[in-house]
């Protein structure tokens, strides 16, 4: 008799706890909702259907992107922090959103505070590129002149506040220079000036980048990331060059507003994980000019959101920049 009191009392909890919560014992039962804040077609939208068309598959639902730019990324990020905690929808990240909290004077979210973190997908270095006619074939160079020549030389960005925007204020502030910065709406028209030599130099994607360096038309000065590029890896990393412990990238992760179930977390980042060791994945990945994230998952991201956290609002609050 004792021994069945003992035995009711550790089963009785467990049997309880799978009756309250039938729905994720199956999870998921049916598609899921992934909120990109950003445009069709563009990277962010790239990246996110080539990962959870695979997480699909695997586990057995669909993933249904819905596009919801706008400031920034703001207001499809703003809809993804206030959706049910239940799983099923889903919110991609970047480093836009984080630098958004200090960009903006009120983003309408707060990444610790509103949303659970999944799984980062890739990683991928920012590329500091140079016109020939500067006359600087290295980083070291670089900082030689800008120092002979305060305030004389410019910067192209693909916006303020803009990551790359970011990461040459960081330069900026780490190696003592001055620099002026031109904002551009957009890659295309900054990289078209900084070709034509009406701006000196610019920090943009390897994909859009390196081609212009592999045929002379530009030089690449060095890379953001602490690691260097399989792409490009006679190309220094700025930490090698002359700033040790710099350290930025641009990437993409997926999160879940905020006391969403452990359970479907931990199935969502186990799938991702997953896909990201696949082949034809990791080279999808590479040719996008990134680098899939080692190790992938919930906690992992978890670190790593917190450091882009306390990173990225010194470098705005530095620079001046401030939400247009």
């Amino acid at each position: 008799m004792i021994m069945m009191l003992r035995m009711m009392r550790t089963v009785l909890p467990i049997a309880m706890a799978l009756m309250a919560s039938p729905a994720l014992a199956a999870y998921p039962d049916h598609p899921v909702k992934v909120i990109v804040p950003f445009a069709a077609g563009g990277p962010a939208d790239v990246t996110a259907r080539l990962i959870f068309n695979k997480v699909g598959d695997r586990l057995g639902q669909s993933f249904l992107i819905d596009n919801r730019g706008g400031a920034g990324g703001n207001i499809g990020t703003v809809a993804g922090a206030g959706a049910a905690p239940d799983g099923y929808t889903l919110t991609l990240i970047t480093p836009a959103q984080i630098i958004n909290m200090t960009l903006f004077a009120s983003p309408g979210y707060d990444i610790a505070r509103d949303f659970t973190p999944v799984s980062l997908f890739n990683t991928a270095p920012g590329l500091l590129l140079a016109n020939p006619q500067v006359g600087v074939g290295t980083f070291g160079e670089m900082v030689v002149l800008a120092k002979a020549k305060p305030g004389q030389l410019s910067f192209a960005s693909q916006g303020v506040g803009v990551a790359p925007h970011l990461m040459m204020e960081m330069i900026k502030t780490r190696a003592g220079i001055d620099m002026v910065h031109v904002p551009y709406r957009g890659s295309a028209p900054a990289l078209n000036d900084l070709l034509a030599g009406t701006v000196q130099l610019m920090i943009d994607s390897m994909v859009t980048g390196l081609p212009h360096v592999k045929s002379g038309a530009l030089r690449g000065l060095a890379v953001s990331t602490s690691k260097r590029s399989p792409l490009a890896p006679e190309i220094p990393t700025i930490a090698e060059a002359g700033l040790p412990g710099f350290d930025a990238s641009l990437w993409y992760g997926v999160v879940a507003p905020a006391r969403t179930p452990p359970e479907a977390v931990g199935v969502l980042a186990s799938a991702i994980a997953e896909v990201l060791k696949l082949p034809d994945i990791r080279e999808r990945l590479l040719a996008l000019g990134s680098t899939p994230a080692e190790p992938a998952g919930a906690a992992s991201f978890a670190r790593f959101l917190k450091d882009e956290e306390q990173k990225w609002p010194e470098v705005v609050r530095a620079s001046g920049a401030k939400a247009q």
